[in-house]
């Protein structure tokens, strides 16, 4: 009887903490894409605006992906630690999606940074192929 407590502890711990982790992730995304939306950068990661490095918005827009960046490798990064979860698929199509609309991601990608979102991109940083298994 004990071990079968534990196990439903366990379990309950486990979902508890897979909560926390994709609270925080969406909840920084959302910041992330309110301040996109106010400095007007929306364009460079759901448009296919380029970024090249003479524009004027280059140091800022390249910052910006790469915290784009962080946060959906996080968030891969932490689905490969619940397996369980029903949403790996959709995140990985949303990851795929956005690295597919955003040059400016797609340049920055970096394996020894993001390699989790690096593998949905492909090694070359050209626009990805189907996700990884």
């Amino acid at each position: 009887m004990a071990i079968l407590y534990l196990a439903r502890q366990t379990r309950l711990g486990r979902d508890q903490a897979a909560i926390a982790v994709n609270h925080s992730i969406l909840s920084s995304l959302r910041e992330l894409h309110v301040v996109l939306a106010q400095r007007e950068l929306l364009g460079y990661f759901y448009d296919g605006r380029e970024c090249p490095p003479e524009d004027p918005r280059h140091r800022e827009v390249t910052v910006m992906a790469d915290t784009f960046a962080d946060i959906l490798c996080s968030r891969l990064h932490a689905h490969e630690k619940m397996p369980a979860s029903e949403s790996l698929e959709p995140w990985r199509a949303y990851c795929a999606d956005m690295l597919r609309h955003s040059p400016v991601l797609r340049t920055r990608l970096n394996a020894a940074f993001w390699p989790h979102l690096d593998r949905l991109g492909g090694a070359s940083g050209g626009p990805p192929g189907p996700p990884a298994p």
